[in-house]
């Protein structure tokens, strides 16, 4: 038998083997419990997040061992607002758990030094009170709380890069233990102060970096990691910021893959045509140099997605408004523009009331490349598992559909070919172990024995309990 008909042969075993496993998957869909499909859904094989804020993606406990660990620490210290003075020199933002660094904490007078505490000693009911503002976890919160709120209480403590690389190493190992391949995170490497408010240089920061992704644990995690450098769209500076970001990237191309503008879309300031010029001259200058990009993150209808696709995006995040546009709807189908659907994220900042509302698998079945993604998995309390759930829950994804989501999510990575190639190959390999795993007559037993680790937004929102 010659090599093509072995080659042939290969592929149709294959193929039979997926056929196979779908039959299989319905049936497990059709009699698992809600936790029994958590399980497996944790336990699933998974490719890439690749729309991540990074300095949003740990968990208020995360935040909280790192800002009160001295070994993490290095000399600094973080005091948290409690309560208001009516101090002669207030300062703004006037948030409850606003949390600043020690060298901020020190600029204040002593009536406004005595409204905050240190986060080494709040009592057990200030601890959970802190942990819960860090979060959407109540009923009403939404965007502005968020946007303005949230944001604003953890700024300094992402800018010490002792703490945010040290929750950056321990989101790293949740994910690995979700079975994720490929992170692809936002890092802007010029954000940084050190204990005194002093900037850290751009060098000594990349090298704190590397240092951490040395870390045996990290090595040993499965999940290469790489970066976008990240632009506040509607920045008054943004557009020499994006120049700084090309050239940043440009000469660190081993860990920074490209970079984004980020930021509300519904501040105008930020609109994707204000970067049109930008973008077409640092083409002139640089090759290479990926771009996935915010685009139609609002509620109203619009081009917002065309309008980013000029800019040169190949990939656009959370692309939520997509449908209102038929002309670029139209344009994406089979096309080589990933959208980076976040579920969680557009439930949770209003952005649709119902997740069976959301446009994700009008995308998907009409043929536009998609991946499922967390977006700020540390306000939202979730996980990538979180976002399979639903979307298998509200949209009855085949077997083949969850495949080729993951698929998709590395296919569209900012990586070097060769990297991709293998990351897809063990990819292809981990889904086939998976499917023989649950092929089985036991499957409900081997779920029975899985032990995933339970979201607090799955707790909240998706009935799956730790029974």
């Amino acid at each position: 038998m010659g090599w093509p008909r072995i080659f042939l042969l290969f592929l149709c075993v294959a193929a039979r083997g997926q056929q196979d496993f779908s039959a299989q998957f319905e049936r497990i869909k059709a009699k698992a419990t809600a936790r029994q499909l958590y399980a497996l859904l944790y336990e699933l094989p998974k490719g890439g997040d690749l729309h991540h804020h990074g300095s949003l993606a740990a968990y208020p406990e995360e935040w909280l061992a790192a800002a009160t660990n001295p070994q993490v620490l290095k000399g600094n210290r973080f005091y948290t607002r409690l309560r208001f003075l009516a101090c002669p020199d207030s300062v703004e933002p006037f948030l409850r758990f606003h949390t600043i660094a020690r060298f901020q904490w020190q600029q204040l007078s002593e009536c406004a030094k005595a409204e905050y505490i240190a986060l080494q000693e709040m009592s057990e009911p200030q601890r959970l009170e802190w942990l819960s503002a860090m979060r959407l976890d109540r009923r009403g919160e939404g965007r502005e709380e968020f946007f303005e709120r949230i944001v604003a209480r953890l700024a300094a403590l992402g800018r010490d890069p002792h703490v945010l690389l040290e929750v950056m190493a321990r989101y790293v190992l949740r994910y690995s233990h979700e079975g994720l391949a490929y992170l692809e995170t936002q890092f802007n490497p010029r954000n940084a102060v050190d204990e005194r408010g002093q900037p850290v240089p751009v060098d000594e920061y990349v090298r704190l970096l590397r240092q951490t992704l040395e870390r045996r644990e990290l090595k040993s995690s499965g999940v290469t990691l790489r970066f976008l450098y990240p632009v506040i769209r509607f920045h008054p500076e943004a557009e020499k910021m994006v120049e700084s970001a090309y050239a940043f990237v440009a000469q660190n191309r081993d860990l920074w893959v490209g970079l984004n503008l980020v930021g509300r879309e519904d501040n105008d300031k930020g609109h994707a045509l204000r970067f049109l010029d930008v973008f077409r001259a640092m083409r002139r200058k640089y090759s290479g140099v990926h771009l996935s990009i915010h685009g139609g993150e609002v509620d109203s209808p619009g081009r917002e997605v065309r309008n980013t696709l000029l800019l040169g995006a190949e990939r656009i995040g959370h692309g939520f408004n997509l449908i209102t546009d038929p002309d670029t709807l139209l344009l994406l189908r089979h096309g080589r523009n990933l959208i980076e659907v976040c579920l969680v994220s557009n439930y949770l900042l209003e952005y649709v009331d119902h997740f069976a509302r959301h446009p994700f698998v009008e995308y998907l079945r009409l043929g536009i490349p998609v991946s499922l993604n967390t977006d700020d998995p540390g306000v939202w309390e979730s996980n990538l598992t979180d976002e399979y759930f639903l979307a298998l829950r509200h949209f009855h994804l085949s077997w083949s559909e969850v495949v080729e989501v993951g698929l998709n999510s590395l296919e569209h990575a900012f990586l070097e070919p060769a990297l991709k190639a293998q990351l897809i190959a063990r990819y292809k390999s981990r889904i086939r172990a998976f499917e023989a795993k649950y092929s089985a007559p036991d499957w409900e037993t081997k779920l029975n024995a899985v032990q995933p680790s339970i979201s607090g937004f799955a707790r909240r929102h998706l009935l799956v309990g730790a029974d």
